[in-house]
Formats: C-alpha cells, sequence, structure tokens
C-alpha cells in the first residue's frame, strides 16, 4: 500500500492593497486601461474621455490623455485608417492660441467656460497671465492665487513670465512669486 504524503503548506499570496471606494474617476481610469489592454479601442476611448472631461487630479487627467491618444490611434489603426471618432481640439490649446493672436477676451472665455480656471491650473494661470497683461491687477492677482493653489509650481513659472513683469515690480505682490 502506498503512503499518503502529506500536503505542504503553501505560503500565503500577499493581498493586493485595499482601493479608495467611491472614487468614479480612478474607476473610469481603470476601466479604460483595462479596455485599452482588451484592444476594446472604442470601449477605451470613450471611458478616457471621459475621465479627461471630469475628473479634478491634473495628473490623472494627464495620464489619461496619453493613454486616450494611444486608444484614438489604435482605433484609427483598427478601423483600415479611419478615426473612430474626430478629436476634440484641446481647449487648452485653443485658449493660448486665441492669447497669442491677441483675442484675450475669446482665450479668456475658453478658461472661464465650466469653470476651467476654479478646476484647472492651466487654465488659472492663463487666466491670471492675461488679465495681467491687460492691466487688471486684482483679477491677476486673485487667479494667479488660485493657479498657484492648484499647483506651487506656478509662482516659479510667473516669476519667470515676461507677462507678470508689472505684478512683481511692486512690493505689495513679491509674496505671489515667492519673494519676500
Amino acid at each position: 500500500m502506498a503512503k499518503a504524503t502529506k500536503a505542504k503548506p503553501q505560503p500565503e499570496k500577499p493581498k493586493a492593497p485595499a482601493r479608495p471606494a467611491g472614487d468614479p474617476d480612478i474607476d473610469a481610469f481603470t476601466a479604460g486601461l483595462s479596455a485599452l489592454q482588451n484592444k476594446d479601442w472604442a470601449k477605451a476611448t470613450e471611458l478616457l474621455e471621459r475621465v479627461v472631461a471630469e475628473t479634478d487630479r491634473p495628473e490623472v487627467r494627464e495620464r489619461a490623455r496619453q493613454l486616450l491618444a494611444v486608444s484614438r490611434q489604435k482605433a484609427q489603426e483598427a478601423g483600415g485608417g479611419k478615426a473612430a471618432k474626430e478629436p476634440e481640439a484641446d481647449p487648452y490649446l485653443l485658449a493660448v492660441y486665441q492669447k497669442n493672436r491677441g483675442d484675450f477676451q475669446a482665450a479668456l472665455d475658453l478658461c472661464r467656460k465650466d469653470g476651467r480656471e476654479t478646476k484647472d491650473e492651466r487654465f488659472a494661470y492663463l487666466a491670471a497671465s492675461i488679465h495681467a497683461v491687460e492691466g487688471r491687477i486684482d483679477e491677476a492677482v486673485q487667479a494667479l492665487n488660485r493657479a498657484a493653489e492648484l499647483n506651487p509650481k506656478n509662482r516659479i513659472h510667473a516669476f519667470h513670465d515676461p507677462d507678470f513683469a508689472e505684478l512683481r515690480k511692486n512690493r505689495d505682490y513679491r509674496p505671489l512669486f515667492g519673494l519676500s
């Protein structure tokens, strides 16, 4: 008769760290990433577009934009060279374009649409820049403070930005640039 062998105890597998529940932006991002890995380009594009449009986290938005570009490219390749959906122009780039061509009002309108200048550091900084160039100091200070709240590096950018030269000259506004 054969002797029964005892099974060796298996070491426990480490458990995955618990994910915070209830963050729809992260859930959509994760689902978009999963769809991308499963080569479901249309679903990935849909989910990542939603993340880009709705998240208030700059790092998540930027990563979703990168993955969205990949998803659109793959969808175009899979569709025989036809894009599944024509990508919309980035509103931030449109606002910068309008500012650079001197249409400050159109640029500000793009910054203000849907409260972008209060949620996105890029729009807040751009609005501050436009206000400063046009000599609206109070509005420039307020928008620059908001941009710095959203990302403290904006103080450094503003310190080197010629649009804020007049503000830097005024001693009252030196703290805006991290100066005393």
